[in-house]
């Protein structure tokens, strides 16, 4: 794997995809699965013998990760083969075209017996604003089989001078990635809010993820130790209707890191479960 993120205004594609949550469960659970803008009101000018002083810049939004952190996973298909390895990581945060960002990255690769019928080497990385959590770019590098294909999504919610020449998507305020939205549900308040929407663009369409509190305090076993956690149950939306046959549950374990413990995902082609095996160093929250 290893491949060098691009900046490029261009979007590749090599073959016809299917729809991002079946990508979804697949390439990353098989290998495993308005930001308001203050507006202002002007009243009667008035004549200001003092310069106001520049407003301080926005607060970067508390988050339960940090940059280092590497969580791996095992995927089992169907409740009886182990198919698959994925890796998710926050490789740092970073100053992305002049607004500090997270970098996440996921990355899934089959297993024999499954990588004798079917080879998946496919790396997501998210460019996320560390202050709105809205995606700046987006990025998929998929192998699979003989086939490749290379697809990168700058994204804006307006104009953004700092990437001029390149080619941007205008989203809605609040729109993740498939790879950022992930850690978007980990810095939900789940104990304020039990429900929380987050609309996802994967560049070709635009869903809308519908996630709610199913339970919480849980005890659960995974190879990676022993978990009290809260289940959420994850409807993927197109068009405002559900994406039919594509069920997913997130298990997070109810500790400061909010760690993803446990995927699951029912699709046409069967059962998913990705289970946490090991995490790596354990950063300080927000690094």
């Amino acid at each position: 794997m290893g491949r060098t993120p691009t900046r490029t205004n261009t979007i590749h594609s090599s073959r016809a995809q299917w729809p991002w949550p079946w990508r979804a469960a697949t390439a990353i659970l098989l290998t495993l699965a308005l930001a308001a803008g203050a507006s202002g009101v002007s009243g009667h000018q008035r004549k200001q013998t003092k310069k106001k002083p520049a407003p301080a810049p926005p607060a970067p939004a508390v988050v339960p990760f940090g940059a280092g952190e590497r969580l791996e996973y095992a995927a089992q298909w169907n409740k009886f083969v182990t198919a698959a390895t994925l890796q998710l990581s926050v490789v740092e945060r970073r100053d992305f075209f002049g607004r500090p960002a997270w970098h996440f990255q996921a990355m899934a690769q089959t297993i024999d017996p499954v990588r004798m019928l079917y080879q998946i080497d496919d790396q997501f990385d998210s460019y996320t604003d560390a202050t709105t959590l809205e995606c700046r770019q987006y990025e998929m590098y998929l192998r699979e089989q003989a086939k490749k294909e290379n697809l990168v999504v700058p994204m804006a919610t307006k104009p953004d001078p700092s990437r001029s020449g390149t080619h941007i998507y205008m989203v809605l305020a609040g729109t993740q990635d498939p790879v950022g939205a992930l850690y978007r549900l980990r810095a939900h308040d789940w104990a304020k809010e039990p429900a929380v929407r987050v609309p996802v663009f994967d560049g070709r369409k635009l869903y809308e993820l519908d996630a709610r509190r199913e339970s919480e305090g849980l005890p659960i076993t995974v190879a990676a130790g022993n978990f009290v956690v809260r289940r959420i149950n994850v409807r993927v939306l197109l068009g405002g209707q559900e994406v039919p046959n594509l069920k997913l549950w997130l298990s997070l374990a109810q500790d400061p890191a909010e760690t993803p413990v446990l995927i699951e995902a029912e699709a046409p082609f069967g059962t998913v479960r990705a289970e946490l095996t090991a995490r790596g160093p354990k950063p300080a929250a927000g690094d």
